[in-house]
């Protein structure tokens, strides 16, 4: 099989791992970013950036696992005459402040307002005390992995939640084009998320994941997905939004992460649907390995080309740990934390960074430095390891770096 995948090689190395243990032959394309103003080039801009990078000949698939270049993707797999995904329905996915506009999503959001990221925080704070009800959360309107998201819990907190969200949008614009600010009223209730897919208009969530430690502010990092396979017993009021909130925007024919906060009425709310795999195509893949048995590459390859009917094999519970970094500065120590792992049994463990490197702390981080995945048989069990992972499995850094 040749595939052609958008994104960078360094980001990508689970899936890599994958595709050369069943010889498949896999190529990459950084694509270039899309200017909202430009549509009508859009096509052009992307097939000539490809067309120069790599040969188009000859795929039997075009993916990608990075939230700014599914637009990208489709274009090139349109080009193809591969299966493809409605454009505009992507781009209300990509960004927070559609998404929550959309009529089939802004019954199931919790309020909210836009700030303009050119104000000065005494404007934005007057704007937000006049529409919402603290605490709030700031954060960017298409930001991932939870940078720049942060709860102001009071006015007098406000300023510094809004300058750190303000640095996050700044960075996304250089990289992402354009991002925008949101304010929202923080939901005191616990945060799930779903994997899964839309296969011809069905809908299947595949797993569940709870959010550890629990996300209480005032910065989001996750730093645990304790996961199960979805049961659609007592997952019925995941799948009624779902049902609700996916064909309502025009999603069909694949992957979506789905994430959810319950209120403090116990009312569920929506926070984001993402058109990918979770956590770089990783999360999604390992978590579901060990739940479930299913080959989440595999279903992602099948998508559009036939109907998915995935069956479980098994029932286990599976826990990624996201290793927190404390301060920005220099690694050090990261072989202690793999090894760390390696006496927990660990499923598989990523170390995406190595010693030496510079990294950002929450909230100005964009980058995992090392993921674990561990299987357990009950949820018990895999609370009782993260306890001893949050304890031993750290991260170390220093402000200079060591020769």
């Amino acid at each position: 099989m040749n595939v052609l995948l958008l994104g960078r090689e360094e980001d990508c190395r689970d899936y890599l791992d994958y595709a050369h243990g069943r010889g498949f032959t896999v190529r990459f394309f950084d694509p270039p970013q899309l200017a909202a103003d430009d549509r009508e080039n859009w096509r052009t801009t992307v097939l000539d950036a490809a067309r120069d990078a790599v040969d188009l000949e000859g795929l039997d698939d075009v993916i990608s696992f990075h939230d700014s270049y599914q637009i990208q993707l489709e274009l090139v797999r349109g080009e193809l005459g591969m299966p493809t995904r409605d454009i505009d329905t992507l781009l209300c996915l990509a960004d927070k402040t559609r998404f929550k506009a959309h009529p089939s999503v802004r019954d199931h959001i919790t309020r909210h307002i836009e700030l303009d990221p050119s104000a000065k925080a005494p404007a934005a704070l007057a704007a937000v005390t006049d529409a919402l009800t603290f605490p709030v959360v700031v954060k960017p309107s298409n930001g991932f992995y939870s940078a720049g998201v942060v709860k102001a819990e009071t006015p007098a907190e406000f300023p510094k939640a809004f300058l750190q969200t303000k640095r996050v949008c700044t960075v996304l614009r250089e990289g992402a084009g354009q991002s925008r600010m949101l304010a929202e009223e923080y939901l005191d209730g616990n945060e799930y998320a779903i994997d899964g897919f839309v296969s011809e208009g069905r809908i299947i969530p595949l797993q569940i994941h709870r959010k550890l430690p629990p996300l209480v502010g005032p910065l989001f990092h996750e730093v645990a997905y304790l996961t199960e396979p979805f049961d659609a017993d007592k997952g019925r009021d995941f799948t009624a939004l779902l049902e609700s909130v996916i064909p309502g925007v025009g999603l069909d024919n694949s992957p979506f992460h789905a994430e959810f906060r319950f209120d403090g009425q116990g009312g569920l709310r929506v926070l984001e649907l993402a058109p990918r795999l979770c956590g770089g195509g990783t999360t999604t893949y390992q978590q579901l390995r060990i739940c479930t048995g299913l080959d989440a590459y595999g279903l992602l390859h099948q998508l559009g080309r036939e109907p998915l009917a995935p069956e479980p094999t098994h029932h286990k519970v599976a826990l990624e740990y996201d290793a927190p970094i404390e301060r920005s500065g220099f690694l050090k120590n990261t072989a202690r934390a793999v090894e760390v792992c390696h006496k927990n049994d660990v499923t598989t463990v990523h170390l995406h960074r190595t010693d030496g490197q510079f990294v950002l702390a929450p909230p100005l981080n964009f980058e995992t430095v090392l993921t674990a995945y561990f299987a357990r048989d009950t949820r018990e069990e895999a609370e009782a390891l993260l306890d001893v992972l949050m304890t031993d499995c750290t991260i170390d850094t220093e402000t200079e770096k060591t020769s």
